[in-house]
């Protein structure tokens, strides 16, 4: 993963011209914020970091119900983005974050786990343009590079010695993406995407018979999410978004002893749905710098008890407020 970082930092270097110099190469610079396509001007690399925070004392139930629970919740990312205009149409990013997980119960001992997560990489393309309109698509992966093991479960899994920062199973991702400016001032962007999960072998599952780590299949997911901004200073602008997302059921289990097959079971009401709504601001002072502030809400969903005491925001994403800010570079 730092190698690619390294090589998209080289790529949007040049050894003849200093940061947030003008070359030749280069596509032009980012206009206002509501004018932007999906990918970055070729040519220019992004550095950014974002940190976000989530603080929760409730669950929701089987039933999708808000009830509160014994003790606090605590999930933080601080993220190390960087983005690369390889062409007009094309961007490529990576993503690597470093996770915080805590759990502090109201009678007990508070865990908390430090480390790496599980970084992305992807791709970014809006090859149908219009004056006001563009279609693209992403493909973007999630490597499981985070902690996945949380110590000793033999006094059970209320016991565990460290959160997980990882959920240990890859990502594979493809959306449709869309952009309409029906205003001078505004913005409206949209997409549609499924992520595959396939089933892995992880370090918090433990196999029934013999010793080792057993399988999860966290089934797949699907994604629909739109988003409005609105230009209200040509620096700044103000934006409101929701995301949907239908999960499949979760399954675990062991291989079959002495064979190559899986024996997986259905986790009882794992699958279902969730709806997330945001608020945003972003201020662009030049085009070489450009802070963010969000503020995301679970505004419904199904049970998140599942695997909420091992720290797997992913996974079980606990009911609350997040808030994040970030800041970003460009030249």
């Amino acid at each position: 993963m730092w190698a690619l970082v390294g090589i998209l930092a080289w790529m949007g270097g040049d050894a003849h011209a200093g940061p947030f110099s003008q070359k030749t190469s280069q596509g032009p610079a980012l206009g206002p914020q509501v004018t932007r396509p999906h990918t970055m001007p070729k040519g220019w690399l992004e550095l950014g970091l974002r940190a976000d925070t989530k603080r929760s004392t409730q669950h929701r139930t089987a039933s999708g119900k808000v009830v509160d629970h014994d003790g606090v919740w605590r999930s933080s990312h601080l993220w190390l983005d960087v983005r690369q205009g390889f062409s007009k149409q094309v961007t490529l990013y990576a993503s690597v974050p470093w996770v915080m997980a805590q759990i502090s119960p109201a009678a007990g001992t508070t865990t908390t786990t430090t480390a790496m997560g599980d970084a992305h990489i992807g791709v970014l393309a809006e090859p149908w343009r219009w004056e006001r309109a563009g279609l693209g698509w992403q493909l973007d992966m999630k490597a499981p590079s985070g902690v996945e093991w949380p110590g000793s479960t033999s006094s059970g899994p209320d016991q565990v010695r460290s959160m997980l920062t990882g959920t240990g199973v890859a990502n594979y991702g493809a959306h449709l993406l869309g952009r309409w400016q029906p205003a001078a001032r505004a913005l409206l962007r949209t997409s549609a995407g499924y992520i595959a999960k396939p089933a892995s072998v992880v370090g918090y599952v433990v196999q029934d018979y013999g010793f080792g780590n057993g399988w999860l299949d966290p089934g797949d997911e699907w994604l629909l999410d739109a988003e409005a901004t609105v230009q209200v200073h040509p620096t700044v602008a103000l934006s409101g978004g929701t995301c949907w997302s239908r999960r499949g059921t979760y399954a675990m289990g062991v291989s079959g002893p002495g064979t190559r097959s899986r024996s997986l079971d259905a986790i009882a009401d794992s699958a279902g749905a969730f709806l997330d709504g945001r608020l945003g601001m972003s201020w662009a002072p030049t085009s070489h710098w450009e802070l963010q502030a969000q503020l995301e809400r679970s505004l419904a969903g199904s049970d998140t008890q599942g695997f909420a005491h091992l720290g797997l925001e992913e996974f079980s994403p606990q009911p609350g407020n997040e808030l994040s800010l970030s800041v970003a570079a460009r030249w």
